[in-house]
């Protein structure tokens, strides 16, 4: 599936130095050391100056930083639609604001709680957002919609472009991408059986369109068709108060194996901390439901540093 995904969680426009808002800082560092020699031959002659001799040393960027925490404990969570497993879990409260600046009709902060937990085989994560209930069971951009982003490549801050037309390539991200085609309470993802779509395109989900994706480029994003790609993601959402256009929160709850094998798949590994952003799609963002770009987004806030325990 190639599709135009404005900044997929907004992290290159709001990274890149340029940006409007200017909260976020592109982490990149670059160390070069130039030792200049210049040496001069004394003889009868007058003093000549030798040609200079340049030496340049570049050393790998580091890793992403971030500034938002979130401890991931043990725990024995059941992917359904019921959170009183997850009570016992410490959450990350924050707020999502939106990607895109709109005067006429501007979009508004959104609060979400994130919780992530794992056990031997599987990573879980629970994500509550408070907005009001929209769902169609026949357009899902008249639904909520929520995407994960998870660096695979660490050499770079951020997916996407490091440069304003969005052009060179900052790094590869796994992108968990769900877009709500099935009900509250049914399971999600090719983790729960369902076919891939499309072919020879096993990141897709045919069925519930919970995707597993990737992306090198602030523009485009693809399932996992590669040789080692594969979708086993689950997932089961529901809403507090389900009833057209009355307040409540929606609940995202969802998990994935620790290790895929996938070359464009994040891997988990007990003790050592990988990093998250999210991104969350309201019906309410456009007259038509949303849009690529009509998405809030915890990227102005940095990456989140989740730490396995």
């Amino acid at each position: 599936m190639r599709a135009r995904w404005l900044s997929i969680i907004g992290v290159l426009a709001l990274i890149v130095a340029s940006c409007s808002n200017g909260d976020s800082i592109d982490t990149t560092t670059t160390a070069t050391d130039v030792p200049t020699t210049i040496v001069t031959n004394v003889t009868d002659a007058p003093a000549t100056t030798q040609p200079v001799e340049t030496t340049t040393t570049t050393e790998e960027p580091p890793p992403p930083e971030a500034e938002l925490l979130l401890d991931v404990s043990v725990a024995a969570i059941t992917v359904d639609d019921d959170s009183s497993d997850w009570d016992e879990v410490v959450g990350l409260a924050m707020t999502l604001v939106p990607i895109v600046d709109r005067a006429d009709d501007p979009l508004e902060n959104m609060d979400v709680t994130i919780k992530m937990a794992y056990d031997d085989e599987n990573i879980y994560a629970l994500f509550a957002i408070e907005d009001d209930y929209d769902w169609n069971a026949d357009d899902h951009n008249l639904s909520a919609a929520l995407a994960l982003q998870f660096p695979v490549d660490t050499g770079g801050p951020h997916m996407g472009a490091d440069d304003d037309e969005g052009e060179n390539s900052a790094g590869m991200v796994d992108i968990w991408h769900w877009e709500l085609d099935c009900a509250a309470g049914e399971l999600n993802g090719g983790g729960a059986g369902h076919p891939a779509g499309e072919g020879n395109d096993p990141g897709n989900d045919s069925v519930c369109n919970m995707d597993d994706e990737w992306a090198t480029d602030a523009e485009t994003r693809e399932d996992d068709n590669t040789a080692t790609g594969e979708n086993s993601l689950t997932g089961v959402w529901w809403h507090s108060n389900p009833v057209d256009g009355a307040p409540g929160t929606w609940f995202f709850e969802m998990s994935r194996p620790l290790q895929t094998g996938d070359e464009q798949d994040v891997q988990f590994t007990a003790g050592e901390p990988t990093l998250l952003a999210v991104a969350y799609w309201d019906a309410d963002f456009g007259p038509e439901g949303w849009d690529d770009s009509t998405h809030v987004t915890s990227a102005d806030q940095g990456w989140i540093q989740i730490n396995l325990r």
